[in-house]
């Protein structure tokens, strides 16, 4: 059985009301960036669980294995959006035009 202490219990119940107070306050798109970051970190310690059992690595490698790993995937994702973005640029069609000033107000480099 599980048990927990004063110190815990107090602990464990400020996160919650941290994160019920955040929720309801504006900044509430901040708590997906939070559960988002724990599930890249929870995708990490997989990979480094699965390396260092798999492999026999110590915990130093394993770690670096797995950040690695994950760079990798991150690098690959980055360059696929990019590749897209760049497909998306070129087929929009964009139209040259010069800049129409006032008469009055004359542009110089004084």
């Amino acid at each position: 059985m599980v048990t927990a202490n004063l110190a815990t219990i107090a602990g464990l119940s400020l996160i919650a009301a941290a994160l019920i107070a955040v929720f309801f306050s504006p900044y509430r798109r901040w708590l997906s960036f939070m559960l988002a970051g724990m599930l890249a970190w929870g995708l990490i310690e997989v990979i480094r669980f699965g390396a260092q059992t798999l492999f026999e690595l110590p915990m130093a490698h394993s770690y670096l294995t797995a950040m690695a790993s994950a760079m990798t995937v991150f690098s690959l994702m980055l360059l696929r959006e990019d590749r897209r973005a760049e497909r998306a640029l070129a087929k929009r069609r964009c139209i040259e035009h010069t800049p129409v000033y006032d008469d009055e107000r004359q542009c110089s480099s004084r």
